[in-house]
């Protein structure tokens, strides 16, 4: 097995959006304006689109929307009306004739019901490519349907690059912003820790220009807002000018990575762990930027993935030696593997293909607090005997001042815990989250949680309850709130 293809399976998913029945990808943000030419909505206006109602041709019979499902295949919401804004002119319109609930969505890439609605969803797939440039300071202005993997080439070629990204590129820009997505690195805060300026278009309909000096309260806010506050219509980024890296992937013991992790953080430009349960062993990445005559190596087996599977699977039933067996054989195995190396471009360096679904829990504990964390996560894995193969994913990330931020005020270290779309989660994730409270863990907005309003308070002393007065302010009629975004926010 070669261990990056093992990694890409194993932290695998499908990046598919079903939304009006077709799947409106990044593919399509290749330049500066876009257009849905299989979309039943592409050629309708905002009102139009919105109306839910619209008789079709030579029928009295009202159009009846597909449903809707994120790619994880956890959430799901049969919208009565549907919006498709193909310009901010068109977003402005649309939210301001909008009689009912909105929930805006990009790529469909949360785990956690953020999305659903049985209103009007609104769709960002046509809000997408670059609006502004500005060379000499290097930054972009972005429309936020944007996908990431497109805005890599797109910036690329205006002789920009994003300081750091998600290890996965499907995520529309402003979802990845609506959910304090992340990359790792010591020296990178959030995507909201790249913005420059936004523009906020609110749930009546007015266009607000945010940055730190201009309705700085709602750029502080809006950076990381879970869609409650409007639609982020576009944003500018602060880039860098444009560099190539080198990933260097190997099988390590985990403890010794743990004893030695200040380190490999701070003497790596990025660098994260996957630690696989009921093992002994990780596999530890380390980026950095590329060097003259540095080259890509090792082969990739695209069976690795399935046959870990099919390993736990037989050896995990073997009574009163299962998982033991398991740990040894699985860490025998990997111990000899070379090192792998991937150089590139820094946008085709830092994400990676997902192909295989999953569910996903990540909190964001203290800096200072993750190794104690991870390793009372990974005794608690073995100890109950539960049954997850798939590895956890270990990064550091440094503090923003987005209000809602997973990392507002202080470093972190985000830890996820994933498992297989068709496994059973809900057990391991109950058994295995209590421990990421007794950590003073932040979940990630996006993925799978249990919190209240009352216990993310707690959490967010510095400014949820300036979060809850501005929203309440941009939105007293509660336009931008689903009944989960409204309990998750304590909003009656």
């Amino acid at each position: 097995m070669r261990r990056r293809k093992l990694i890409q399976r194993m932290l695998a998913v499908s990046a598919i959006l079903p939304f009006g029945g077709t799947s409106l990808s990044g593919a399509r943000a290749a330049g500066l304006k876009t257009n849905a030419g299989d979309s039943d909505s592409a050629n309708n206006s905002p009102s139009d689109i919105n109306r839910g109602s619209e008789e079709a041709a030579g029928s009295s019979a009202p159009t009846q929307f597909p449903r809707w499902q994120n790619w994880a295949a956890t959430q799901s919401c049969q919208p009565i009306n549907r919006m498709a804004p193909a310009s901010i002119d068109e977003l402005v319109e649309g939210l301001k004739a909008a009689e009912s609930n909105v929930r805006p969505v990009g790529s469909g890439h949360s785990f956690s019901p953020l999305v659903p609605t049985d209103d009007c969803l609104l769709s960002t797939d046509l809000l997408s490519g670059v609006s502004d440039v500005e060379p000499s300071a290097r930054r972009a202005t972005i429309l936020g349907g944007t996908r990431l993997g497109s805005l890599g080439p797109l910036l690329d070629g205006l002789g920009q690059a994003m300081p750091n990204l998600p290890d996965m590129d499907y995520p529309s820009l402003a979802g990845a912003l609506a959910t304090s997505t992340h990359g790792t690195g010591v020296e990178f805060g959030s995507i909201a820790d790249q913005v420059h300026a936004l523009r906020l278009v609110t749930p009546e309909g007015e266009l607000l220009n945010c940055n730190r000096t201009e309705n700085s309260e709602v750029f502080f806010a809006a950076r990381t807002s879970l869609g409650a506050l409007g639609v982020v219509a576009d944003i500018t980024l602060q880039n860098v000018e444009p560099y190539k890296l080198t990933e260097t992937s190997r099988v390590e013991n985990l403890d010794e990575v743990l004893e030695d992790i200040a380190v490999r953080k701070l003497g790596n430009r990025h660098f994260e762990i996957f630690p696989f349960p009921h093992s002994s062993v990780c596999m530890t990445i380390s980026t950095n930027p590329a060097r003259q005559g540095d080259t890509n190596r090792g082969e990739e087996d695209i069976y690795a993935v399935n046959r870990i599977r099919d390993l736990y699977d037989v050896l995990s039933s073997v009574p009163w030696v299962g998982n033991r067996l398991y740990s040894a054989i699985f860490s025998s195995v990997l111990a000899g593997e070379p090192e792998t190396v991937r150089t590139g471009k820094s946008y085709s360096v830092l994400a990676h293909d997902r192909l295989v679904r999953f569910r996903e829990m990540e909190y964001t504990v203290p800096a200072e607090q993750g190794p104690a964390c991870l390793r009372e996560l990974m005794s608690a894995i073995r100890k109950k005997n539960l049954p997850l193969f798939f590895p956890l994913e270990y990064r550091y990330v440094k503090a923003d001042d987005a209000w809602l931020s997973m990392f507002q005020g202080r470093d972190g270290c985000s830890i996820s815990v994933h498992q297989y779309g068709d496994r059973h989660f809900q057990q391991i994730f109950a058994e295995l989250e209590p421990i990421f409270w007794k950590y003073n863990g932040r979940p990630h907005w996006g993925k799978i949680h249990s919190l209240n309003a009352g216990q993310l308070e707690a959490l967010y002393p510095a400014h949820w309850r300036d979060f809850r007065r501005l929203r309440a302010d941009i939105d007293p009629g509660k336009k931008m709130l689903n009944p989960y975004l409204a309990n998750l926010l304590g909003v009656l």
